[in-house]
């Protein structure tokens, strides 16, 4: 039950409480590889108008403005339907201040033109491709609606929470299959400034991390189970009732799967050492630099004008020195020229030698 959508909302909430609580630095987790391939945004309902293209200038505004952590929520426990133009998704995201908190629902905008007055009816629609697939994720958040007062978020027994997952499921949680430790989620970095927990990591959430670990493990032998193409999976060799308890079953796993992500993400007693996860800040990339405007082509000839003349002005010592060597290497010629004049009547042959250097100089001019 792997979403990466959902997994996103978890480390906003995680990470940007501990930055809105003064835990870590923006600069000490932004990079986190859950976010790579994907756009947040956020926008004032009245109007659309967009508040934000960046969750590290959304959460440095609510900081700046009071907001003291982040918490994850069904939508649904706070009444609010979607309007017309708009899709929520089930998770919303709460903003907390000292007096009041505000309600970001995260959804999908409907394409007004699905409903374009010139078109044919949706049957009688032409079938286009759907190029959205390889573009990627955009995370739309939404301030649906502010409260006065506080929004109670109760702390999280993870013990007793373990044990009675336990019993409804029959299994050993945490299993000891899955690595020990924080819980890291492959993402599109694999570079090792991107690898973060999926979570805030800790002594006080290692249980909690164990938790999630388990159910998402124990949900893909699951899925594995239920796939049409494994024929001899227990749920393809079970019968009529065996396939409904292992249905029913999974239900449940799904149900506490969810369950639990809310309450990781809203496990604020554990604070991370900053640099623990990722490297260093000096040993991470550095940031791009903007890119700064050329200079105009009158410019670029002045500058072109000025370096010509400065080397026509003062030539090199190494020009003088080529000229030197080759005058000294025509007089050595000239003189074995000479010396084995009488030598060359008897053996044409050896002209070749004294040409040696001359041809030597000119491949080496050449290079």
């Amino acid at each position: 039950m792997h979403s990466e959508f959902i997994e996103r909302q978890i480390a906003l909430v995680s990470y940007g409480t501990q930055f809105l609580r003064n835990g870590l630095a923006l600069e000490d987790w932004y990079r986190h590889g859950i976010f790579f391939g994907a756009r947040l945004q956020f926008r004032q309902l009245a109007g659309n108008a967009l508040l934000a293209d960046d969750f590290t200038w959304w959460l440095g505004v609510l900081q700046q403005t009071g907001a003291v952590r982040l918490s994850l929520h069904r939508l649904a426990q706070f009444g609010i339907d979607s309007p017309s133009v708009l899709q929520y998704r089930e998770r919303a995201v709460v903003v907390h201040f000292r007096d009041r908190y505000q309600i970001w629902a995260v959804g999908e905008e409907r394409a007004a033109w699905l409903e374009h007055p010139q078109l044919p009816p949706m049957s009688q629609m032409p079938r286009f491709p759907d190029a959205t697939s390889w573009g990627g994720d955009i995370d739309s958040y939404w301030c649906v609606d502010e409260r006065p007062g506080q929004l109670e978020i109760p702390e999280t027994d993870w013990k007793a929470l373990a044990r009675t997952i336990a019993t409804d499921l029959d299994i050993n949680l945490p299993s000891s299959r899955v690595p020990a430790g924080p819980l890291f989620l492959p993402v599109s970095s694999p570079a090792p400034w991107a690898r973060f927990p999926l979570f805030v990591s800790g002594p006080a959430s290692s249980l909690a991390h164990g938790v999630l670990a388990t159910l998402y493990s124990q949900y893909g032998t699951y899925d594995n189970d239920m796939n049409p193409k494994n024929e001899n999976s227990d749920y393809r060799m079970a019968d009529e009732a065996g396939a409904q308890r292992i249905e029913d079953w999974g239900r449940r796993l799904e149900a506490w799967i969810g369950e639990v992500q809310l309450r990781c993400a809203n496990e604020m007693r554990q604070k991370m050492e900053p640099g623990k996860y990722g490297l260093a800040a000096r040993e991470m990339p550095a940031e791009p630099e903007p890119a700064r405007p050329a200079a105009p082509d009158t410019n670029r000839a002045a500058i072109s004008h000025v370096e010509a003349a400065s080397e026509q002005a003062s030539p090199s010592k190494g020009k003088w020195l080529r000229r030197i060597a080759f005058v000294v290497v025509l007089a050595m010629m000239c003189v074995l020229l000479l010396a084995g004049a009488h030598l060359l009547v008897d053996w044409p042959w050896l002209a070749v030698v004294p040409a040696l250097p001359w041809v030597l100089h000119r491949f080496r001019k050449d290079s």
